[in-house]
C-alpha cells in the first residue's frame, strides 16, 4: 500500500514545476531548511529565484570548487546582495580538498572521472551544509536544484522533480523548463544575467575539465585570461609529473 502511495505521489509531483512544486514539497515535508543551490548560471539563477519567493526559504548556497572564473563568484555574491538573499559559500579548500593536488597526483580527469571530481569538489560541500543544519535524525533539508531534463541527453532520463536521499530532499522546480523559459524568467523578474554565462555559454563556476572540449581554453583566455593562465600553468606542472594529456583532453587508454 505504501509503495503504491509513493508511486501515486511521484506521478502527481511530476505534473508540478516552478513555485507550485516548491510550495507542495515544503508543505508536504515541513523541512527544517530550504536552500537554493546557486552556481551562477541561468538555470540555478532561475531555480534559486523561484525558491527565494517562498517564505520558508533559508539561503542561497554556492559551492566554491577553487577552480573556476572568479567573476562568477562575484556575480553570485552581488546578486544575493541585490536580491536580499542570504548566502552561504562553501570552499573546497576549507575541507582540505585541492583541485591542484588532485590533478598533480592523477592527471586531468576526463569524462570518466567526472563523478569523482563532483564528489570531492561539490558533494562534500553539500554534506557539510547538511551537517551544519541538521539537528536530529528525522530532519529534512530541501535542496533546490537547477537541473533540467532538456539540458542534455545525459540528463534526459535521470532528472526527477523530487528525490529523497537521507536528510537531503532534492527538488528541481525547473525540471520541465527549456533554456528559453529560464531566459524569460530572468528577464521577467528583472534579474541580471551572469556576464560569464554570456561570454562562455556556461557559468564557469567549475572548470575541472572533465567535459572540456577542444577550443574551450582559448575561449576562456579571450574573456578571462587570468583563469586561462592559471589552467595553462597547472597543465605545464601536470605534464612535468608525467601525465601526457592536457586540460582539454581525456586520459589516453591505459591510464
Amino acid at each position: 500500500m505504501t509503495k503504491q502511495k509513493d508511486i501515486d505521489e511521484d506521478l502527481f509531483v511530476a505534473t508540478l514545476d516552478g513555485y507550485e512544486l516548491v510550495d507542495y514539497v515544503i508543505n508536504r515535508f515541513q523541512p527544517k531548511s530550504v536552500f537554493g543551490l546557486f552556481s551562477g548560471g541561468n538555470d540555478s539563477l532561475t531555480s534559486t529565484s523561484i525558491a527565494a519567493k517562498h517564505p520558508e526559504f533559508t539561503a542561497a548556497v554556492h559551492i566554491n570548487t577553487g577552480i573556476g572564473v572568479e567573476a562568477t563568484r562575484d556575480f553570485v555574491r552581488e546578486t544575493c546582495k541585490e536580491q536580499g538573499w542570504p548566502l552561504l559559500e562553501y570552499f573546497a579548500e576549507d575541507r582540505g580538498v585541492s583541485y591542484r593536488d588532485m590533478v598533480l597526483e592523477n592527471g586531468f580527469p576526463g569524462p570518466w572521472f567526472h563523478s569523482r571530481m563532483y564528489h570531492k569538489l561539490k558533494d562534500l560541500g553539500i554534506a557539510q551544509l547538511i551537517r551544519e543544519h541538521k539537528s536530529r535524525k528525522p530532519d529534512e533539508i530541501v535542496l533546490i536544484s537547477g537541473v533540467r531534463s532538456a539540458e542534455s541527453q545525459r540528463r534526459m532520463a535521470s532528472v526527477k522533480p523530487m528525490q529523497r536521499h537521507y536528510a537531503r530532499l532534492w527538488v528541481a522546480p525547473i525540471h520541465r523548463y527549456t533554456r528559453e523559459d529560464c531566459i524569460n524568467h530572468i528577464k521577467n523578474e528583472g534579474l541580471r544575467f551572469n556576464p560569464v554565462s554570456i561570454n562562455l555559454g556556461r557559468s564557469g563556476e567549475c572548470l575541472c575539465g572533465a567535459y572540456a572540449r577542444k577550443g574551450e581554453l582559448a575561449k576562456i583566455a579571450e574573456h578571462y585570461p587570468d583563469t586561462a593562465n592559471e589552467i595553462l600553468a597547472l597543465e605545464k606542472e601536470v605534464k612535468e609529473r608525467g601525465f601526457p594529456w592536457g586540460w582539454e583532453e581525456a586520459p589516453p587508454k591505459g591510464w
